[in-house]
């Protein structure tokens, strides 16, 4: 599974209605298309996690991936 750049995280959360959660952000990606490489990422966010706008979940992302190589 490859690491999708900004733009492709961006494209399937674009409706999101911030502050959310991790679940409502998989919602909006499974249901914007989102393929296992949009979802799993999105899946592997803390579950209490909340999320003010866009930018605070890309780095939330971008720290997963940097903490599991």
């Amino acid at each position: 599974m490859s690491f999708p750049d900004q733009n492709t995280f961006a494209r399937h959360l674009e409706r999101v209605a911030y502050p959310c959660g991790r679940e409502d952000l998989l919602r909006h990606a499974t249901a914007a298309g989102g393929s296992d490489d949009v979802l799993g990422p999105l899946g592997a966010l803390a579950v209490d996690g909340r999320y003010d706008n866009f930018d605070s979940v890309w780095a939330a992302l971008e720290t997963n991936r940097v903490q599991r190589g």
